[in-house]
């Protein structure tokens, strides 16, 4: 069997439940540990090696960097009074080992740092379930993506999935089920998805390449001299001997070879003179060749925003605004791996029965933030549009939160609900109490009512009012508000009944009755008569 077809077999051994691993069949790990990933340009291509290339180093930190410092939060569904309500799973145990601490060596942003590394690199990552007696993580220790490959078992029927984790020296190998294992895998373009398919050996030509670049650019600082070349002697009567020659290229090479005898000058003695045999470093084109291979090393890891926030590549960035910016870059370069993650997580973490109802996420705040204005306008959006509460938006901005808060509010000409009574108000205007309903009219520019009678209404009929007060109070202050906007609309041109009927919710006969009699009004009467209309009161409206 020649090496090749050595090499073949370790890859099927791979999902084979074997554990020996020897030169006659080795295993994909010896493989690649012996004599790496070959490529074209004759750089072996191994995980250490493709982490001394700096632009690959560089886009890889960065990626798991943004990663590990999102927070990942566990949450909760449940529906309360028919409507869904997320909050997070405080009281879950896997609460604290997602977002803190996921062991007692590690914290979270450590262990999610080494795992987003392997999965960048090895498209896979795994970590070890240590549970209770009851089934629930207490733990989770991260393993090697390198020396961890999942297989099926033929030896059951029907075969069942199994991971081998090869440890060094006297470990040797353990097997591990599928409940026992966290596994985040990407870039599933084999095994049918199983197990992810390592980016540097996909990108093995891109990585060599950069690396034959970047080794040619050392020796050429190493060789100052550019020693590619030969001396020539034109007149042959005076060139020197084979001794003299040899002392000629040995004191060049002692005195002049390197960095730090750069800048220095000297004659060759004899009329000698230097022809070169190679190209220097413009002549071969190399530093647009190591600039065109860390840009495609880049591409290959996050794509073109990751490009733009490291710096490279030639063009600069097109977005209008930092926000676009960075919800590219979220989104094309991070998001595939935090989708993987989360949803790896309900498969391998959360039991059965909680599926739907628990959830991981990460937080995407700290990466798509902005600036403390863009974050400032944000919420004043959210807070104005009935998607979240002021003491929400404090929470996010890492504030205690305070008394009176909890409210969600719409635009300023609308009202605002109360969650905590299941009410609205107008904005400026008292909510009404239990107690003193009148105090809803303070500040509304809403004539308060007589002083009520036994009936309640002040008007000196004994009828129960059709209406409570507090009630009728807030229903005129919303007629009032309307009413001015339909004189400010006259003030500035002629006035329609299809506007009137919109803005105060009443027929289109309605509507053009008050049209054809606005004439005939002044300010006052208009103002009254589209507050009646308002409220319904058709008393008011016939006066």
């Amino acid at each position: 069997m020649n090496f090749f077809s050595r090499m073949k077999s370790s890859w099927a051994n791979t999902f084979q439940n074997s554990t020996m691993s020897t030169f006659a069949s080795p295993s994909s790990e010896l493989v690649h540990a012996l004599v790496g990933l070959p490529a074209a340009a004759g750089k072996v291509v191994t995980r250490e090696t493709a982490l001394r290339v700096a632009s690959f180093l560089g886009g890889v930190k960065m990626m798991a960097n943004d990663i590990a410092k999102m927070p990942l939060i566990l949450r909760k569904t449940k529906i309360v009074d028919g409507r869904q309500r997320t909050q997070p799973a405080f009281d879950n145990p896997l609460y604290t080992l997602l977002k803190d601490c996921p062991n007692e060596y590690q914290t979270s942003y450590q262990m999610r740092w080494f795992l987003a590394s392997q999965l960048i690199m090895a498209s896979n990552s795994y970590c070890q379930i240590i549970r209770d007696q009851a089934g629930d993580p207490l733990s989770l220790v991260p393993l090697n993506a390198w020396h961890t490959h999942p297989h099926w078992d033929r030896t059951t029927n029907p075969p069942t999935l199994r991971y081998r984790y090869t440890q060094g020296g006297e470990a040797g190998t353990r097997e591990f089920l599928p409940s026992e294992i966290w596994h985040v895998s990407a870039l599933n373009f084999e095994g049918f998805g199983l197990e992810g398919s390592q980016l540097i050996l996909l990108a093995k030509e891109a990585l060599s390449l950069l690396m034959a670049a970047e080794e040619v650019a050392g020796r050429n600082f190493a060789n100052g001299l550019g020693m590619g070349g030969f001396i020539s002697f034109p007149d042959v009567d005076n060139a020197p001997s084979e001794a003299e020659a040899q002392n000629i290229v040995d004191r060049l090479k002692r005195d002049f070879s390197g960095s730090q005898n750069a800048g220095k000058f000297s004659i060759i003695p004899g009329g000698g003179k230097w022809e070169k045999m190679t190209f220097n470093a413009q002549e071969s084109q190399l530093l647009e060749s190591r600039k065109w291979s860390e840009q495609e090393v880049i591409r290959l890891l996050g794509g073109a925003p990751l490009l733009v926030k490291m710096g490279l590549g030639e063009q600069n960035s097109t977005y209008a605004a930092s926000a676009a910016f960075l919800d590219e870059y979220f989104n094309t370069t991070l998001l595939p791996y935090t989708t993987s993650i989360e949803q790896s997580i309900t498969r391998d973490l959360i039991p059965r029965k909680q599926w739907g109802k628990l959830y991981a996420k990460h937080s995407a705040d700290i990466i798509l933030r902005g600036s403390p204005e863009d974050r400032a306008k944000t919420n004043a959006i959210l807070i104005n549009s009935y998607q979240m509460t002021p003491n929400e938006a404090r929470a996010i901005e890492d504030r205690d939160s305070i008394e009176g808060a909890d409210f969600l509010a719409g635009p300023a000409s609308g009202a605002i609900y109360d969650p905590s009574n299941g009410e609205f108000f107008i904005p400026g205007q008292k909510p009404p109490s239990a107690s003193d309903p009148d105090d809803a009219n303070e500040n509304t520019g809403v004539e308060d009512p007589d002083e009520p009678d036994t009936a309640g209404d002040g008007d000196g009929n004994t009828e129960p009012p059709t209406k409570p007060l507090a009630a009728r109070a807030r229903l005129q202050a919303l007629a009032a508000s309307m009413a001015d906007r339909v004189l400010r609309k006259e003030a500035k041109g002629k006035l329609d009944a299809k506007f009137v009927a919109d803005v105060l919710n009443i027929s289109i006969e309605q509507a053009a009755d008050y049209v054809a009699r606005r004439p005939d009004m002044d300010e006052a009467q208009a103002r009254a008569a589209l507050t009646a209309l308002g409220t319904g009161d058709t008393n008011a409206q016939t006066a």
